[in-house]
């Protein structure tokens, strides 16, 4: 009896973790990833506004860091909708010298087919959209 009972409880926990795991891959959702090229590890300071907005603090849809291992990746999933912003961001190596501070544009449809915006970390030290 305390098998089934076990079992019973669990179900809903098991398909409450299947929802949450499908909220994540959001098809209106962007996702970014950052390939590194570079053997020294990088951080990323991003901030996605968005160009329509009528004051700078209703216009911030995302800010945050990114940490990317030597000849690694790392990704954030579901940052912001899929709308048209402004994307600011500054490069530091080894999370300290700034290496490379800029911005692009995103429009609906930039990225790939999954919703990811993906940008190159170069040996150089600089980022770019793929």
């Amino acid at each position: 009896m305390k098998r089934r009972s076990l079992l019973r409880g669990a179900a809903p926990l098991c398909a409450g973790l299947a929802g949450c795991s499908g909220a994540v891959s959001d098809p209106l959702m962007l996702s970014v990833i950052v390939f590194n090229h570079a053997e020294s590890p990088y951080t990323v300071e991003v901030t996605l506004s968005r160009t329509d907005a009528t004051t700078r603090s209703d216009a911030r849809a995302f800010s945050g860091t990114i940490d990317v291992e030597p000849d690694g990746q790392a990704d954030r999933e579901g940052v912001a909708e899929r709308r048209r912003y402004l994307i600011e961001y500054g490069l530091y190596e080894d999370n300290s010298d700034l290496t490379d501070q800029d911005h692009v544009h995103y429009y609906p449809g930039d990225e790939d087919e999954s919703g990811t915006l993906s940008f190159d970390i170069d040996s150089s030290g600089n980022l770019t959209r793929r």
